[in-house]
């Protein structure tokens, strides 16, 4: 038993070593941009994130969801990069015994992946190894259902199976990291960028966000860390989608600098007449109305951003209703130089909408 124990300490610590070689290096964090912070990092995801993402996957793909994941076969089949991935989440779970299989089941009835994460995101420990996180999980009151089956099925599933795994797919992952920052210049001012395109010269600059770039095909997560936000990024997500993804959240401060006023407010309640923006705002609860229009509006300017900088060619199909509309009327005719970014906005919804 003790030659047992040390084969498998010795196999968790070069795993260990092999997380922090890889994850450690090449992240496109842009960290200081002329001096000032820049709030945009774009990394591989972390293991804190990933030893409770896989968990659940592996439960999606095999008992909660299995006709769900059977359907991405043919997609991983055609992708090298992510198959062995794919393949993981059955081999994985074929191996266990029905004891390992009950525990995750009974983990998963009282357990979301996402809280797990996130509270060791808030405590500080986003890039903590698998013993620090045993660790924390014996004494935090967060993981106090069931917990002596947490820490069992975590230390071993950790130590067997997410490490290794990680250390397998976080070259494919830092080389997806690798290739959306060559769609940038290096060093580039995302925030100066931005207040450049809009015209905007914000006076409190953006909260700190993060791009955490995994496997999955199915599924999102997001995080919060103080005022900061955290989201996990697909693997079927290109260069092009996740930079419409950043430029999308970090556009809202630039927009809230006049869609929280009451004229910009009441010319949203006059779209409500439109039976199409109705229908399609119901199906995408949970957002507020206001909040609808201004997902459409960002969404629109991201993919805009996207062809200003020379990351796509066009900016694509829609998201939302009006969000491409907006992001093609923006291509052909905005210049902050000449208009607002809030007149040209007004201006559109007013004629798409004869308002």
């Amino acid at each position: 038993m003790k030659r047992k124990f040390i084969r498998i300490t010795g196999l968790a610590l070069l795993a260990g070593a092999l997380v922090f070689l890889f994850a450690g290096c090449g992240i496109l964090d842009f960290g200081k941009t002329n001096g000032k912070p820049n709030p945009l990092t774009i990394k591989v995801e972390d293991f804190s994130v990933f030893l409770f993402e896989s968990s659940e996957e592996i439960y999606r793909a095999n008992v909660k969801s299995p006709a769900m994941w059977a359907g991405l076969k043919e997609q991983a089949d055609r992708d090298p990069a992510y198959a062995p991935h794919y393949k993981w989440l059955y081999d994985t779970y074929n191996s266990w015994d029905e004891n390992r299989k009950a525990q995750l089941h009974e983990i998963m009835l009282e357990y979301h992946p996402q809280p797990m994460a996130e509270k060791l995101i808030q405590e500080g420990r986003q890039g903590a190894g698998l013993d620090e996180i045993i660790e924390f999980m014996k004494d935090d009151r967060a993981y106090a259902k069931n917990r002596s089956t947490l820490v069992d099925f975590y230390t071993w599933y950790g130590s067997n199976y997410a490490l290794p795994h990680y250390a397998q797919i976080v070259p494919s992952l830092q080389q997806k990291v690798e290739v959306t920052n060559g769609k940038v210049e290096s060093g580039f001012d995302i925030v100066g960028f931005m207040e450049k395109e809009t015209g905007v010269n914000l006076k409190k600059k953006p909260e700190a966000l993060e791009l955490l770039l995994n496997m999955r095909l199915i599924g999102a997560s997001g995080f919060s860390r103080d005022k900061d936000s955290l989201y996990g990024i697909r693997w079927s997500d290109q260069p092009d989608k996740i930079w419409a993804i950043a430029f999308n959240e970090l556009s809202r401060p630039f927009f809230r600098t006049f869609t929280g006023g009451w004229s910009f407010k009441l010319l949203a309640g006059k779209l409500k007449k439109d039976d199409q923006l109705m229908d399609k705002f119901n199906e995408d609860v949970p957002y507020t109305w206001e909040g609808w229009i201004e997902e459409n509006l960002t969404e629109g300017f991201a993919r805009y951003l996207n062809v200003r900088l020379g990351i796509a060619n066009d900016v694509g199909e829609g998201v939302f209703i009006f969000d491409r509309e907006y992001a093609q009327a923006l291509v052909d005719g905005f210049d902050p130089q000449k208009i607002s970014l809030e007149d040209f906005t007004v201006q559109f919804l007013e004629q798409k909408y004869g308002i």
